[in-house]
């Protein structure tokens, strides 16, 4: 088995690697808990190719493999955190979906902006009523003639309000095969955005109410009977998550690491304590086995992430990146709890990632689920038996 990169994507993580720390780095921690979207940074990774590594060459990308699309990732996580998570968003978010399953003018017209860095989108999938329970969802389209009427409410859509547009997860039946997406703008007319709320790592989350809001026929991406194509584009992104948590924990391990070679207690570096070499080598050993976690999800299977693969990447991955940010602030002591320094904004920023994009728990169960090759039903049973 050959662990080593291919000459193109060694290529690849040598010029992200260099671009990230040389245009990136040196103000990426800078105004952490001030939101706002990247927007050199992800003009900059559009002139290089680097948003459309993944996607087929016909619709302007560069045909690689996923492997690829993770590799870039990382790095960009590694120089930015900011803008990794920007990347996850634009490099296996609903871009890929378009591509996918979407129809020729959807590619053509949403496609180009998305591989420039110039427009951002969200997706929304959560409920009130809705959350891990996905298939739940009460919000409702209906085709009337060459226009796609929508009501409901949406909640937890990160960053509606700054961004493009949005792809809405919703009802055009009442069975699971009923579950489509349709795409918003922030214009759309009977769609409401909540009032911005925050989240612990300083991103914001709305709240969408939608009264008869109403989009062109050519928005909708799937009418309903797509639920199992539209969740296996999903484990992309899980993997994305999940490399974007290792870019990160990466970059707060090497500070730790620098930083206990540095710092003296009793005369001597801490490095040359052994309960510090001993963190050390635990934050380490954490965070290979979950990047080469990571690496398979994106190998296997022609380079597309099966549901355990990616939701084993992931679990592995954001816990990971969570034990990482928190020893290496308690290697800093004090100072690393200070709002001064960047790892207890890293921590906040890696930490909700182990309910996005489907909580630890969950991903534990569709592992285990796979391993029995048994399917669980989480709902009570119905009272006449059935």
């Amino acid at each position: 088995m050959d662990f080593s990169l291919s000459e193109d994507d060694a290529q690849l993580v040598e010029l992200v690697d260099r671009v990230a720390m040389e245009k990136f780095r040196p103000t990426a921690f800078e105004n952490r808990d001030e939101v706002h979207r990247p927007v050199e940074n992800m003009r900059l990774l559009g002139e290089l190719g680097i948003l459309g590594v993944c996607l087929p060459e016909e619709v302007g990308g560069e045909g690689r493999s996923a492997i690829s699309g993770i590799l870039a990732i990382e790095r960009i996580a590694h120089a930015c955190p900011r803008t990794g998570a920007a990347a996850v968003m634009a490099i296996a978010g609903p871009g890929m979906f378009i591509a996918r399953w979407g129809n020729s003018s959807q590619k053509d017209k949403y496609l180009p902006p998305i591989l420039r860095g110039e427009e951002a989108w969200s997706i929304s999938l959560s409920e009130p009523g809705a959350g891990t329970a996905l298939t739940d969802l009460t919000t409702r389209a209906s085709i009337e003639g060459d226009v796609c009427r929508i009501d409901g409410a949406k909640t937890f859509c990160s960053s509606a309000g700054l961004n493009d547009h949005i792809l809405l997860f919703c009802r055009f039946g009442p069975t699971t095969g009923g579950i489509g997406a349709v795409i918003l703008d922030r214009e759309t007319p009977g769609l409401t955005i909540s009032k911005a709320h925050h989240h612990m790592g300083g991103t914001l989350w709305h709240e969408l109410f939608l009264d008869n809001a109403t989009v062109p026929l050519g928005n909708v991406l799937f009418e309903g009977n797509a639920f199992r194509k539209l969740m296996s584009s999903y484990s992309l992104e899980r993997t994305a998550a999940g490399a974007w948590a290792i870019g990160v924990a990466q970059a707060a391990f090497e500070m730790a690491r620098d930083y206990s070679m540095e710092r003296k207690q009793f005369g001597r570096p801490i490095c040359e304590f052994q309960l510090v070499q001993g963190r050390l080598a635990d934050m380490w050993l954490r965070l290979e086995q979950a990047r080469w976690l990571v690496y398979k999800a994106c190998v296997d299977a022609d380079g597309t992430a099966s549901r355990m693969e990616s939701s084993m990447a992931k679990v592995a991955a954001t816990e990971a990146a969570v034990f990482v940010t928190d020893q290496a602030m308690q290697m800093f002591g004090a100072s690393g709890m200070s709002q001064e320094m960047p790892l207890e904004w890293m921590y906040r920023m890696v930490r909700p990632y182990t309910v996005a994009g489907g909580t630890s728990d969950i991903h534990r169960v569709m592992i285990a689920s796979e391993i029995l090759q048994r399917r669980f039903d989480h709902r009570p049973a119905r009272s006449d038996g059935a």
